[in-house]
């Protein structure tokens, strides 16, 4: 039996513009709310529309929901106590997307290929029995983020599932490893397993995060996984790979929402190259959406066939995904590491051709004095 700590980090965002004012809300029009229950409600206003995110934790799973609506649009939340039942918006909005991690899976990684396996024996720990304290919150209008730490009820070997969730509204990479850039239309997720104790029976455990995607794109659709290689791992020591997961409207259109995030994870407190691990997601199944969820509260109402709800496994925001360019410090590198070897040339070119210049017309001076 051995205590293990994994740290995964991914962006979810939606892309309409990147100049965005930020308002944010903890539990708005909840009064019987206490540290127990979060939710955080956020409007992230562009020049024509605004940008809702909604963050859940007050039914266990782990939920983050967008929609895009006109610029004067407003959601209101009803409760039932300290459980949000009913999210109404003043106009329909133009698209949504959502994610939620609803379950945690050990499993027996028998065959040591690192994927999660359906077939490999398996232990699944659903996270609606998970409740989560908010530790620390920042809510202003330069960034909204905040901080909770998950415990199960049933006291899964005193294990904890640490989450960050967090805002900021300009472009510009994470502080802390693997440094993913993020935009004011994104949302940034740090999710840490802490002492999460492997089963005595398995040989060689491993976790997988289980996620359910939803979208309102045809329900005849399916999600897109890409990955896209790198010349530059400056940000992510070691790591040369960007992948994203599109919504359909995402991969035809550059306008839908997205899952991005470098393949690594991180076996220890302090994140580097020597405690990376690999991670790896598999396909993409259609699922239903849970019957006591806040995806099921917040998209009752849409029709079916407007609605794709598909789920993946991870093992260990609106529009294209921004794409990392070269910093200027590498720019500069590359410039004199290519700059120099051609301006060599190029001097050695000119010395030469000068050298038989200088011949050629002393030559030429001789004949001319005989």
């Amino acid at each position: 039996m051995h205590r293990q700590t994994f740290l995964i980090v991914f962006v979810l965002s939606f892309v309409y513009g990147q100049d965005r004012k930020i308002n944010s809300q903890l539990n708005p029009g909840c009064d019987t709310c206490t540290s127990d229950q979060t939710l955080v409600y956020v409007q992230a206003y562009g020049s024509k529309d605004t940008i809702h995110q909604v963050w859940d934790f007050t039914r266990g799973p782990p939920t983050i929901i967008y929609a895009i609506t006109s610029l004067n649009s407003s959601l209101s939340i009803k409760w039932d106590e300290a459980t949000p039942v009913k999210f109404t918006f003043t106009e329909p909005p133009k698209y949504s997307f959502a994610a939620a991690i609803d379950q945690i899976y050990e499993y027996d990684d028998i065959k040591d290929i690192g994927h999660f396996d359906t077939s490999s024996p398996q232990r699944a720990h659903t996270l609606k029995h998970m409740s989560w304290r908010l530790n620390d919150s920042v809510l202003t209008d330069k960034e909204a983020k905040v901080v909770l730490q998950g415990r199960y009820r049933n006291d899964w070997s005193s294990g904890i599932v640490n989450i960050k969730l967090d805002i900021l509204p300009f472009k510009d990479y994470a502080t802390d490893l693997p440094h993913l850039i993020h935009t004011a239309n994104s949302t940034l997720v740090d999710l840490s397993l802490v002492n999460l104790t492997t089963s005595h029976d398995f040989n060689s455990s491993r976790f997988a995060l289980h996620f359910i995607l939803v979208s309102t794109d045809s329900e005849t659709d399916t999600m897109r996984y890409t990955m896209r290689k790198s010349l530059d791992d400056e940000h992510t020591p070691g790591v040369f790979e960007i992948v994203e997961i599109k919504t359909p409207e995402s991969y035809r259109n550059g306008d839908g929402g997205f899952i991005q995030y470098r393949p690594v994870a991180y076996t220890a407190p302090k994140r580097d190259v020597s405690s990376s691990t690999n991670t790896h997601i598999s396909t993409f199944n259609n699922t239903n959406l849970p019957i006591r969820s806040t995806l099921n509260v917040f998209y009752r109402g849409y029709l079916q066939n407007n609605l794709l709800s598909q789920e993946m496994f991870m093992s260990f925001g609106y529009g294209a995904p921004p794409v990392e360019g070269f910093s200027l410090f590498v720019i500069i590198i590359i410039s004199v590491g290519l700059g120099v070897p051609v301006l060599l040339a190029l001097s050695g070119v000119v010395y030469v051709v000068a050298r038989r210049l200088k011949q050629t017309n002393a030559r030429t001076r001789l004949a001319n004095e005989e």
